[in-house]
């Protein structure tokens, strides 16, 4: 073997090297953010019940910083979140405005990671994956429930809610 083909094999193993570093250092990074996001949602919310499939996956803005956007918007509390349920899911939305009318509606429940989060806006309508979060009481159903709220996965911007179609 020659130096040219010593140097090229060295080259493509620090290469993939690096790579791998990258990635891992990124999974670790989502990982701890993640943790992060629970640890403030749990500091200010402590014990509240949380009805939610499990996600073993992420979009930009997590479940937890999700929760904490929408619970902090509502002015909720742990006192106010007594005897509560929270119940949150990762849903594709189409919202539509114009100058006479705005409605959205949930067209599926997400449960697998997709390529981009972003919302898309073509003419009058806009596309979202948000988390939809309601908080209800435990023994009462009511409509509306005590708190709606939905939050962009992608921005973490509370979406503002309009009637249902």
């Amino acid at each position: 073997m020659d130096k040219g083909q010593i140097v090229s094999i060295l080259a493509a193993v620090i290469a993939v090297s690096i790579s791998l570093n990258i990635a891992l250092y990124y999974q670790n990074y989502t990982i701890n953010q993640q943790k992060n996001d629970f640890t403030a949602y749990y500091n200010e919310f402590g014990n509240v019940s949380i009805q939610s499939i499990s996600y073993n996956f992420s979009p930009p803005v997590s479940m937890y910083r999700a929760l904490k956007i929408a619970l902090e918007n509502g002015g909720w509390n742990t006192t106010s979140l007594e005897n509560m349920t929270v119940k949150i899911s990762l849903d594709y939305c189409k919202f539509e405005s114009n100058s006479s009318f705005s409605s959205f509606g949930c067209l599926s429940t997400v449960t697998h990671p997709v390529n981009d989060y972003s919302p898309v806006t073509v003419n009058d309508t806009t596309y979202r994956y948000i988390w939809y979060i309601i908080v209800e009481e435990n023994s009462v159903i009511s409509i509306p429930p005590p708190g709606l709220y939905m939050v962009d996965a992608a921005t973490a911007e509370i979406v503002p809610t309009g009637p249902l179609f």
